[in-house]
C-alpha cells in the first residue's frame, strides 16, 4: 500500500485545522472562566437620589434603547443592566435628570472609554452639584454635568 502526496497533503491540512479549533476552544474557555477578564458580561448601573427632599426624574438612552421616564423618590435608586458588545468595546449610555425646581442636566452616566475597567457594578449619587461615582476603582470620583 503506498500513500499518495495528495492524500498526505489533505491529512496535513485536517491536522492543522484540527490544531487551531483545539487552540480557539481552549482560549474561548478560559476567557469565558476567567473572573479577572476584560470585558465583562454584564454591568448595571444605579442612580441614587441624594437631592435635597425632591424627587429625581431620569431617563437614560442608548443607540438601540430608550428607559422611558422614571421618576426616583428621595433616598432610593433605579438600576438598569446591560451586556456590553464583546467585540466593540463603545457602551454609550447617556442620562437625562430633571427634578421639582425645573433644572434639567445631562451626564454619561456608562462610557466604555471611561469606565470598561472601573466598575462592572456602576453605583453613583447623584446630587444637585453633579453625578458622583461611589463604587469601583478611584471611587468616589465626582464629575461635572455634560455642557
Amino acid at each position: 500500500m503506498t500513500i499518495s502526496s495528495s492524500s498526505l497533503s489533505k491529512s496535513k491540512v485536517v491536522f492543522g485545522i484540527s490544531m487551531i479549533m483545539a487552540i480557539l476552544v481552549s482560549f474561548n474557555l478560559n476567557v469565558g472562566m476567567s473572573d479577572d477578564s476584560v470585558i465583562p458580561r454584564k454591568i448595571s448601573v444605579t442612580m441614587n437620589n441624594k437631592l435635597n427632599d425632591m424627587q429625581l426624574g431620569i431617563r437614560c438612552k442608548e443607540k438601540h434603547w430608550d428607559s422611558g421616564f422614571k421618576i426616583v423618590p428621595v433616598g432610593l435608586s433605579w438600576t438598569f443592566i446591560f451586556h456590553p458588545n464583546p467585540i466593540i468595546f463603545r457602551s454609550l449610555f447617556y442620562c437625562s435628570f430633571t427634578w421639582s425646581t425645573g433644572d434639567l442636566h445631562y451626564f454619561d452616566i456608562y462610557d466604555a472609554k471611561r469606565d470598561v475597567n472601573v466598575c462592572t457594578q456602576c453605583v453613583w449619587d447623584i446630587s444637585e452639584k453633579g453625578p458622583c461615582r461611589v463604587s469601583g476603582f478611584g471611587a468616589p470620583m465626582c464629575f461635572p454635568w455634560n455642557n
